[in-house]
């Protein structure tokens, strides 16, 4: 064990084992056809509605849903555990160690002695690169699943792109089309920019275009120049690059023939 065993851990211990136990007792003979019959893909699409209405329930601030929503994604970890146990492919038990083994490796500064971080960027940084060593990827884009919704799976792209150093869209002069206002609260603005990417939606698929699938192209496009673009630099990832290389390898890894610098 890492730190001492608290009453609140052993009381939560117990009562997964008992999730456990139940979700075991359904899918054993003699107890539910139903439950006995699933597999991994047979409850993605289950898993995910789950997902949906955890975070609706996250959105909503109503701690009883909450609690609701995360009793039934347990359930599914509980459900693909004992399927994967039945399979002898890996089961809660290893799971768990496996999770809390990752949690100590990706937190040397608070279980290893490492030097102390007090700022959430830096551990956030130091995450990210403990978890690219770990997998033998340099990469910090190949990682992130193309299962995402498109917008999700854009924003993190961006975000990654931007933390790499690499300039995302490069036309600086270009005017946003969308800007803060200190006179207007959080939530106004997030109203008003929610309403401008309804009308950016709206206005394409009046085009006849899939905002969804243009999106998810847009993403994946600069997804794959930065693959190029972090192969050109080998084994040196772009953040720690001189700004000067780093600048004509994003530059050199456009599309050919390609105009638009944005992506």
């Amino acid at each position: 064990m890492v730190t001492e065993m608290s009453d609140y851990a052993r009381q939560a211990g117990a009562a997964f084992a008992e999730l456990i136990a139940t979700v075991e007792h359904l899918r054993n003979p003699g107890g539910c056809p139903w439950d006995a019959e699933q597999t991994h893909v047979s409850l993605r699409q289950h898993l995910l509605e789950e997902t949906y209405e955890l975070l609706d329930a996250i959105d909503s601030g109503d701690n009883t849903d909450i609690e609701e929503e995360l009793g039934d994604v347990m359930t599914h970890i509980a459900f693909h555990s004992d399927i994967a146990r039945r399979d002898n492919t890996f089961d809660a038990v290893t799971t768990a160690q496996k999770v809390r083994e990752k949690l100590v490796r990706r937190h040397p500064h608070v279980f290893a002695g490492a030097e102390q971080l007090t700022d959430s960027d830096a551990v956030v940084d130091r995450w990210e690169q403990l978890k690219r060593s770990e997998s033998g990827r340099s990469s910090a884009v190949a990682s992130l699943p193309a299962s995402m919704p498109a917008l999700a799976l854009a924003g993190s792209i961006q975000r990654r792109t931007m933390k790499a150093g690499l300039k995302w869209p490069e036309i600086e002069a270009t005017s946003p089309i969308f800007e803060t206002d200190d006179t207007e609260s959080d939530a106004q603005a997030e109203l008003r920019a929610a309403e401008l990417l309804m009308q950016v939606a709206r206005e394409i698929r009046q085009a006849g275009i899939d905002p969804e699938i243009a999106l998810r192209t847009a993403a994946v496009a600069l997804r794959n120049r930065v693959l190029v673009a972090e192969s050109q630099a080998g084994d040196s990832p772009l953040a720690e690059l001189d700004e000067a290389e780093r600048s004509r390898i994003w530059h050199e890894s456009r599309s050919p023939g390609r105009q638009d610098s944005r992506t």
